[in-house]
């Protein structure tokens, strides 16, 4: 039976609740699914592909393939994975288009601040320390650049990361000791960052644009 919850505005109901109720007929949990998992897979497909068209396309494509594997999705303890890891591979099998201007993460934090709230001095000095982070996540190469993504802006653990990367978590690990290290010595000039980057001024870098209004591309079952 559907229920009236707005999906847009967020529902409590676990991701096992919601991928049973999917399975039953109630679109308005689908719903809830999409909007619960959609910034998160925008990130993603925005720090590998660096194109924001692509990325909502990625989007749209993940949930598209999750309302067919619908009836064998395991949500206990493997569906975010699994989303993230259809994710990585529509983004790496996504061809570059052609004459399009790519987008660094840097601009993404850009845009986001446009609804920051606050004086126009500590916006000004939020968006500075937005680009600085970003900017050295940029200089991280593709493996090194997705643990980081998928584990300070999406909140992945690491067993969870190893299963979208397809590799050991030992190597989870080391990828991601890596990366931070990298990203302490291109940081280590400004010392009101801290030691480790922060998670706050990551996610909120790396916001969408704008929401993602296109009809959800599913098939009748």
């Amino acid at each position: 039976m559907k229920t009236e919850r707005d999906p847009a505005t967020g529902d409590a109901r676990s991701d096992h609740d919601l991928v049973y109720a999917a399975r039953d007929g109630d679109t308005v949990a689908f719903d809830a699914l999409f909007y619960r998992y959609r910034d998160g897979i925008f990130r993603l497909g925005l720090a590998i592909t660096k194109d924001p068209s692509s990325a909502e396309e990625i989007v749209l494509d993940t949930f598209a393939r999750a309302h067919r594997a619908l009836a064998r999705l395991e949500p206990d303890d493997s569906l975010r994975p699994w989303l993230y890891r259809v994710a990585v591979n529509l983004s790496y099998n996504r061809r570059p288009r052609k004459n399009v201007v790519l987008s660094s993460l840097d601009e993404a934090a850009d845009v986001a601040m446009a609804n920051e709230d606050g004086s126009p001095s500590h916006v000004a000095e939020k968006a500075e320390l937005r680009r600085l982070v970003l900017g050295a996540v940029e200089e991280l190469g593709p493996k090194h650049r997705l643990v980081v993504v998928l584990h300070y802006l999406n909140g992945l653990n690491l067993t969870e990361i190893a299963e979208v990367v397809d590799c050991p978590v030992g190597t989870v690990k080391s990828r991601l000791h890596y990366a931070l290290r990298r990203l302490r010595t291109h940081l280590a000039a400004h010392p009101e960052l801290g030691i480790e980057p922060p998670r706050s001024l990551l996610a909120t870098g790396f916001r969408a644009p704008k929401p993602i209004t296109a009809p959800l591309p599913l098939e009748d079952k």
